[in-house]
């Protein structure tokens, strides 16, 4: 064999041990951050879920805000809008 192909070869060995090693670092980084992820506790598929023992609910049920809807069939209009909600209709969540 020549000896320029003999370098050719030897350099696309180390170029392919360069990609292999690159990429092996880069999957063993990803998969570390989300095994700790994963450890800690924050899910990230979970999504706010996680938290619903956190949750806190506050709302009234006033029989006198869905009597005073003027439109049929329980439809939304315009006037129908936020002037009915009172401040304990919110629904509060807490987070950490």
């Amino acid at each position: 064999m020549s000896p320029t192909l003999l370098a050719r070869r030897a350099r696309v060995r180390q170029i392919r041990r360069i990609v292999v090693a690159a990429t092996v670092a880069v999957f063993l980084a990803l998969f570390a951050t989300i095994y700790i992820q994963m450890a800690v506790g924050k899910d990230p598929a979970l999504g706010s879920s996680a938290t619903a023992g956190q949750m806190t609910s506050t709302s009234s049920s006033d029989s006198s805000s869905s009597s005073d809807r003027s439109s049929s069939d329980d439809e939304y209009s315009e006037d129908d809008s936020a002037s009915t909600d009172s401040p304990s209709d919110t629904v509060t969540t807490a987070q950490s």
